[in-house]
């Protein structure tokens, strides 16, 4: 405790009451809310003022997981607005009456942006009528929810999202299409998820195409122009954990017949204990098409990378998104980072024919491409 005591032996006045032999490991995916938090991670520091022992004011809470939430105390009573952040970004906000939490929240997942709203349920994030807007806040899916999981709910169009007495409002239009729901992929399957049911985001911006680029087969393209820093391309394929001691390319010994195996294998943040692998034979369009992630090819010129985000019928997943404005009919390229070193023949001479050959230094380029 860093701050007064009073003679009972109580905190008074402002400071910091630090949780002993605990740490910060910062890992948030998802939707979360205060309660949630409460429930699930220990509390690591409360910073804030203190009346013999009773909070007054502004209250700082970190939890174990990095997750932190601010809150104005009245007499040990939460009251009014209360933010949540994580790595400094917003990712919840919930009002208080007399330490029960009313009316509208907002949920941010801080990998891709996308953001869970409506009226509170027996505070929490639980209803039949639930938003949620994907990054462009155009496009939503609307429906019940368990929690912070999508349970069944269908495309929306939204019209407008406002802010009303600290309260996220949205409007949007009645509900059309197939039902989604959280269904997640497995080690080698894609769960109860259909393979075949095109992601309504997705379906908005992109489309593939025959690439123009010599040997890349498949594309993906823009079908409008894409502002920088948009989600473009959402990159879902089987869930293997990095436990399960499984290699995709196990038992096969020809270098460029494992680089093959491996085309589809993406690695997730290091917070991560799993990573992404489509088999390729899983990659064809008529065997899968629910997102278009896999399809975009490598340039060591690109106009995308790699991003991740929370997606509620998948959960946790890569993302392709831009990295400069992308026109209309123009094809996505992304970096794959390969070691050039320990790549595919190909990749050589892709380096060769767009950078090497006109004198570029590899490493150099990989420097660069780290800042």
């Amino acid at each position: 405790i860093s701050c007064s005591v009073s003679p009972q032996g109580l905190p008074t006045g402002h400071g910091m009451i630090k949780r002993l032999k605990t740490w910060v490991w910062p890992k948030c995916s998802g939707f979360t809310s205060w309660p949630a938090t409460q429930r699930r991670e220990k509390l690591h520091i409360l910073e804030g003022s203190w009346e013999n022992g009773v909070c007054h004011g502004l209250q700082t809470f970190t939890y174990c997981n990095g997750v932190m939430f601010k809150a104005v105390f009245e007499d040990g009573i939460a009251q009014g607005l209360t933010v949540g952040f994580f790595k400094e970004k917003v990712i919840w906000a919930g009002k208080y009456v007399d330490g029960c939490l009313v009316g509208n929240f907002c949920a941010i997942e801080p990998d891709g942006g996308g953001l869970l709203t409506g009226d509170i349920l027996d505070g929490e994030m639980t209803g039949p009528d639930l938003t949620f807007l994907y990054p462009d806040l155009e496009t939503g899916l609307r429906g019940s929810w368990q929690g912070g999981v999508m349970v069944a709910a269908r495309q929306v169009v939204v019209n407008c999202v406002w802010v009303e007495e600290d309260q996220v409002r949205v409007s949007c239009s009645a509900g059309f299409g197939p039902e989604f729901a959280f269904a997640p992929s497995e080690v080698d399957n894609f769960g109860a998820s259909d393979p075949m049911m095109k992601d309504p985001y997705e379906s908005k911006y992109i489309a593939v195409e025959e690439s123009t680029m010599e040997g890349g087969g498949q594309g993906v393209y823009a079908k409008v122009d894409l502002p920088k820093n948009r989600i473009a391309a959402i990159f879902n394929g089987y869930k293997v954990s990095i436990y399960a001691g499984i290699s995709p390319a196990e038992g096969i010994e020809e270098e460029e017949k494992i680089y093959e195996r491996l085309s589809y294998n993406i690695h997730m943040p290091e917070d991560e204990d799993f990573f992404i692998d489509l088999p390729p034979a899983m990659a064809d369009l008529s065997v899968y098409c629910a997102s278009l992630g896999h399809k975009v090819n490598h340039s060591f010129i690109p106009n995308c990378r790699f991003g991740t985000m929370y997606h509620p019928r998948w959960g946790r997943v890569r993302t392709v998104e831009t990295m400069e404005e992308v026109e209309e009919d123009q094809e996505l390229l992304v970096d794959y980072g390969y070691d050039l070193l320990r790549c595919p023949e190909w990749y050589r001479e892709l380096w060769t024919r767009e950078l090497g050959g006109g004198g570029k230094n590899y490493w150099d380029y990989k420097k660069n491409t780290k800042k």
